[in-house]
């Protein structure tokens, strides 16, 4: 009697460490998988991170002031070169000030848009405490970033 008991007990044992051992296998699946899904995200933000500085680097649109910049984007605006404009500012806006130039030429509003930067440029801006970002906030504001190759760029109006 106490064989079979015995039997039984062992037998009900293995099958708790065996579960036991696929439970822990299973989890441990489960973390390297999650690590994987971490470790591919890194690369990916990592390889963005690394194109857009070298389309920062290529970028030569800008000025080596924010002043400059802003010259350089108020003639071009003047001279109906939306296209050369937009490249004043940060690459992820340039598109949008595309069309937005377009549609304020068309309404016939490109004095009224142009006289605020006019006036900003007159007016003293602030730097940000690491010098890499300038702002004007009078009569409109205008808001510079640095990028890694000195051209300083629009950030947004």
């Amino acid at each position: 009697m106490f064989k079979s008991w015995l039997k039984h007990a062992l037998a009900f044992l293995g099958i708790l460490i065996a579960a036991w051992l696929a439970l822990a296998i299973w989890e441990g699946y489960k973390i390297e998988r999650g690590r994987d899904a971490v470790q591919a995200l890194a690369d990916a933000m990592k390889q963005e991170q690394e194109e857009n500085y070298q389309r920062a680097m290529a970028d030569t649109y800008g000025g080596k002031t924010p002043q400059e910049t802003l010259r350089m984007y108020i003639d071009a605006v003047e001279k109906g070169d939306y296209e050369l404009a937009s490249k004043y500012f940060v690459f992820e806006h340039q598109e949008k000030w595309r069309s937005e130039l377009i549609e304020i030429n068309r309404v016939n509003k490109i004095a009224e848009f142009v006289d605020p930067l006019r006036e900003a440029l007159e007016s003293t801006g602030e730097y940000s405490y690491d010098k890499k970002q300038y702002f004007y906030d009078n009569p409109v504001g205008i808001d510079f970033i640095l990028y890694p190759n000195g051209i300083w760029k629009i950030l947004e109006i």
